[in-house]
């Protein structure tokens, strides 16, 4: 047995030991927390690949329906392409020490002694830092893909600190994806390069205005896009997986997988060459009178397809502009007013044939007498001649003076009378001159497929407001009323098809897909305005317009028999009122003669007067040059006895040149 101290000794020894043991497992325990919670909260840059869900939800994308033309040629299209993104706060703290540049941590830049002043140097330091490193990657990437370095440093210096993902280029090229891997190498600086769908548009920006735009978040914005975007929207799929931390697939649940579906393409009954040749030949002409816009509509009088829709606006220097501007349509002319759809016109001239066919169809000339002389001739008063309760007389354009009775009353409609007009509608009553109007579709909306609510429905006079003076006399020569490119040609298909009407369309019939409604899907609807027998008269006075009167000097084709109508209108003011020496000068014709394939409208907005103002002269070569165009290209036969075949030769080469 050990003496009293020996004891003692032993026991403070391992009383010693075990304090010093205890104390080094407490530090173990605190190092050991420690290192947890800094992993935890502030992990390093070297495990950044290694985290992860243990379950992820991978989108599977789906594209959205894609839009096509009559003829199958693809007008808007979904399309896989690449992102260059980065992440500012990963790249400022770990990512630009991995470029293999200068080490940064210290600033190569002289620190300002007021701006420290201001905010410490501690915070200067840091953004010169971050100009330093943000300039670094902006050089870097100039140099691989050629973007804009001052570009990229702008957004990198402006970008919030929170932010984790900044766009620096949409739509790579493959060889620009090719150069940021190769220069990545595989290091971790936080760019990141992302599979996206973007939506991509063919054909000229007169076009984009009817296709539209989709929107950042996949929706339509506008146009077709919009109209059908219930349709034409795709539902993207999604992948349920099990993954292990470093990111590889372990398994994916049974049922976990949901395919989704791509959107419903579409057909227009656009045609992507007819549009291009429209807008080719309106511009010019738009060049050539120094006109401040044009508008021109193409159809097909057999079935109401719209095959090409044109507006272009044209800006002069030092000119007093009196057209509606569209300051949106300079940013993205997918974002244009279509003024085919959303805004009308005086017609002048060109409205006279409706009027004319319905005055007809009352029975004036037969059942209710015009004026006639001894020789049963008709008494025309040339005028200029006076209304009463009218403030201004009547007179007939000095482009055109007739002199003499008319032999046929056909004659009022080829010479274009205004004189004569007046006598078409004298013997009607105030409600059946109106209702000539509305039987041919003015006044309500075409409904054609595109615009919905926005399209314009025109403007007649009520008929508590009409009166003969003021509204029957100026109506029957195409004042006083203002109508659409797609009601003017809507309604000049009736003298196409023998008096009827069809519904005028912008998408092509097809089924529905998945149940969903589907817009113009239902059958060609025809409606008639006038008899079979006064329309096939009013054709045959509009040939008489082409060969004899109004445009036979410069509509006039050579290869194709053509009948038709011009028009001259004074242009409004936009606080109300008329100039009285700007105009509105339009066209509008038919071919072939026997068997109408096309109708064309042309309207030329405020054209310089000093080089020409009628409709005929101005905007006649364009009608008469797209229908010679458009027949050909789809395969018709020219009528004109002895035409030269050259001739398109000439027209082809024009459009090349």
């Amino acid at each position: 047995m050990t003496s009293g101290p020996e004891s003692s000794l032993a026991a403070r020894r391992i009383k010693w030991l075990s304090r010093l043991t205890m104390a080094g497992i407490l530090v173990v325990l605190i190092v050991v927390v420690g290192r947890v919670a800094q992993l935890k909260v502030a992990p390093p840059v070297e495990l950044d690949g290694t985290q992860g869900a243990r379950s992820a939800r991978s989108p599977q994308p789906r594209f959205r329906g894609t839009v096509y033309d009559r003829k199958g040629r693809t007008l808007s299209i979904d399309k896989p392409a690449w992102l260059l993104a980065v992440d500012p706060d990963f790249y400022f703290e770990h990512g630009h020490r991995r470029m293999g540049e200068r080490d940064s941590t210290l600033p190569s830049i002289a620190l300002d002694e007021a701006l420290c002043r201001v905010v410490g140097p501690m915070a200067l330091m840091r953004f010169q830092l971050r100009l330093e490193r943000a300039a670094d990657l902006g050089r870097e990437l100039a140099d691989q893909i050629g973007i804009a370095a001052d570009d990229i440093e702008k957004a990198l210096v402006e970008s919030p600190d929170s932010k984790r993902y900044l766009v620096l280029k949409k739509l790579l090229e493959d060889w620009e994806v090719d150069r940021v891997r190769n220069w990545i190498d595989g290091r971790n600086i936080g760019l990141r390069l992302d599979r996206r769908t973007t939506r991509v548009n063919y054909g000229p920006d007169s076009l984009a205005m009817i296709v539209g735009k989709v929107r950042n978040n996949g929706r339509g914005g506008s146009g077709i896009e919009q109209l059908l975007d219930a349709n034409l929207m795709a539902q993207n799929g999604m992948l349920l997986s099990r993954r292990t931390a470093g990111g590889t697939v372990i398994s994916v649940p049974q049922g976990s997988y949901d395919e989704g579906s791509h959107g419903q393409d579409f057909q227009l009954t656009i045609d992507l060459h007819i549009q291009e040749l429209a807008e080719e030949r309106l511009g010019r002409q738009l060049e050539e009178f120094n006109a401040g816009g044009g508008r021109c509509l193409v159809i097909d009088p057999r079935n109401g397809d719209i095959l090409a829709m044109v507006d272009l606006l044209r800006r002069r220097p030092d000119w007093e502009e009196a057209i509606l501007d569209d300051p949106m349509r300079r940013i993205e002319p997918s974002l244009g007013r279509n003024r085919n759809l959303v805004d009308a016109f005086e017609p002048g001239s060109t409205f006279k044939p409706f009027v004319w066919s319905g005055a007809i169809q009352a029975g004036v000339g037969t059942t209710r007498p015009v004026p006639t002389d001894a020789e049963g001739r008709i008494k025309v008063n040339l005028g200029p001649i006076p209304i009463s309760g009218r403030r201004n007389t009547v007179k007939d354009a000095g482009i055109n003076p007739y002199h003499g009775p008319l032999d046929d009353i056909e004659t009022i409609l080829v010479r274009s009378l205004n004189t004569g007009m007046v006598e078409m509608v004298r013997p009607l009553s105030d409600k059946e001159t109106r209702d000539i109007l509305v039987r041919f579709g003015f006044g309500t909306r075409t409904n054609c497929g595109l615009g919905g609510s926005a399209e314009h429905a025109g403007q007649i006079t009520s008929l508590k407001k009409w009166t003969f003076a003021n509204t029957s006399v100026s109506v029957s020569f195409g004042h006083e009323v203002s109508v659409t490119t797609l009601q003017m040609t809507k309604a000049f298909s009736a003298f196409c098809n023998r008096g009827l009407m069809p519904q005028l369309r912008l998408v092509k019939p097809s089924p529905p897909a998945d149940g969903k409604p589907l817009l113009d899907s239902a059958p060609l609807l025809m409606r008639r305005a006038i008899p079979g027998e006064i329309a096939d008269r009013t054709k045959k006075a509009l040939g008489k317009v082409v060969t004899e009167g109004t445009l036979s000097r410069h509509a006039r084709s050579a290869r194709y028999t053509m009948f038709g109508k011009s028009g001259t209108a004074d242009l409004p003011m936009p606080g109300g009122g008329y100039f009285k020496d700007r105009h509105t000068s339009n066209v509008i014709a038919a071919a072939p003669y026997e068997d109408p394939r096309v109708i064309v409208i042309c309207v030329i907005d405020d054209p310089d007067k000093s080089i020409g103002h009628y409709g005929g002269k101005v905007a006649g070569p364009v009608v008469k040059d797209l229908v010679d165009m458009i027949l050909d290209y789809e395969g018709v036969m020219p009528d004109v006895e002895g035409h030269e075949e050259p001739a398109v030769e000439n027209l082809v080469s024009n459009i090349d040149g």
